[in-house]
């Protein structure tokens, strides 16, 4: 009894401060344990896992168009293809001008590069670093030296291009035919895929899970319209300015602006660059104030205009995304960090908010009724259930 007795003063002497940091501990330790399990998962299946999610976005970017399609007599595989035919023309268009205007201007383009390298040499060897020619010539020969003597690591990175060429075709075809049942047969697949957790919870996650879908539609579309308008907007200034490759541009800033801060960024810079070594220090000028402009009104009207507010997220929580996205898996990480956490972020509010409605037999939210009295009947429960000595409403 004396050593028990020393057993419950022991644990009676461990504060209440210290089980609580305990018990959030091993919880967290659990929760980074699958979260590891899960990683690892993922790498495995990382050009599956990848494909599925640009499909869900490319379904959740075409499903309004899809949705308006089937008014068209039919099977829904037939509205499914066309918004799906759609939105291939649509990439394959911007990709084809994209390639059309790049091929048109290359002896333009190299032109250009020969013209600045020859400038650049010209400012090292007259300007303030004052290197001699012989020394510039020097480190040519030793960097055409350093390919010739790693040619078999050119040759090995050309073959591991050609396995990523042959995985990207794979994964293009994936994502074409998941695009596709997912427009046709969305609705069904959340069905089953609900069915997977337990019955009591299937409100809640429906209502949580459509809340993060709408929003995750509502960021990918309005992305499309401020990324169309920055795309735009640098085009005709590059025009105006009758800088070369201005539609080819406009394009990528385009592409650029589906990641955030960074991608406007990078591709403003290069347009920069070329009205630089074309027009000189006033135009690159000119479209350095132009992107900035373009910035402001994207921060100050385009997204309160565009965007709900449920689909605005912090610009530290952007910031973060884009970092840990670029970090994980590198340019499609940046493009897919900002949509998912809009979705985890509509998806967790709406799990913290109120209790779901009451399930019926079919297990979905039962919309509620109001009693003449105002107030809500459970239509889950059957007349009578809380018995005569129910205690009345307080609003009564």
């Amino acid at each position: 009894m004396g050593e028990v007795g020393k057993r419950d003063d022991a644990v009676d002497a461990v504060t209440w401060g210290v089980r609580v940091a305990a018990a959030w501990s091993w919880r967290l330790l659990a929760i980074g344990l699958g979260l590891l399990v899960l990683g690892r998962i993922f790498v495995r299946i990382e050009l599956v896992a990848f494909s599925f999610v640009l499909a869900l976005f490319f379904t959740a970017v075409l499903h309004p168009l899809e949705k308006r399609l089937r008014r068209i007599p039919g099977p829904p595989s037939l509205s499914a293809g066309l918004a799906l035919l759609i939105g291939i023309a649509a990439l394959v268009g911007i990709a084809w001008f994209v390639t059309w205007q790049i091929s048109s201007h290359s002896s333009q383009l190299a032109d250009q590069m020969t013209n600045v390298v020859d400038k650049t040499k010209h400012w090292l060897h007259t300007g303030p670093l004052h290197i001699k020619s012989s020394e510039l010539d020097k480190f040519g020969q030793n960097v055409t030296k350093t390919i010739k003597n790693h040619q078999g690591a050119v040759v090995s990175g050309a073959i591991a291009t050609v396995r990523t060429l042959a995985e990207a075709v794979g994964a293009l075809l994936l994502i074409l035919l998941s695009t596709f049942f997912l427009l046709r047969d969305g609705e069904q697949i959340w069905n089953w895929t609900l069915r997977l957790f337990p019955r009591r919870s299937h409100g809640r996650l429906d209502l949580a899970a459509r809340a993060g879908w709408g929003t995750l539609g509502g960021y990918m579309r309005g992305q499309v319209l401020i990324a169309l308008f920055h795309g735009v907007s640098v085009m005709i200034v590059l025009f105006v300015l009758r800088v070369p490759l201005a539609a080819a541009l406009g394009v990528l800033i385009f592409l650029g602006s589906f990641v955030p801060l960074v991608g406007l960024t990078v591709t403003g810079a290069l347009c920069v660059a070329v009205a630089l070594l074309e027009h000189g220090f006033t135009a690159a000028l000119v479209v350095a104030i132009s992107i900035i402009v373009l910035v402001q009104l994207e921060a100050h009207l385009l997204q309160p205009l565009i965007m709900s507010r449920s689909v605005e997220v912090h610009p530290l929580a952007i910031a973060l995304a884009v970092l840990t996205g670029t970090i994980v898996s590198g340019i499609v990480g940046a493009l897919l960090a900002v949509p998912f956490v809009a979705f985890a972020n509509t998806t967790i509010s709406s799990l913290r908010a109120d209790p779901a409605l009451p399930e019926g037999d079919s297990g979905f939210p039962v919309e509620a009724k109001k009693s003449p009295l105002g107030d809500p009947v459970d239509l889950a429960k059957p007349p009578g259930e809380d018995g005569p000595e129910a205690e009345p409403s307080a609003h009564v």
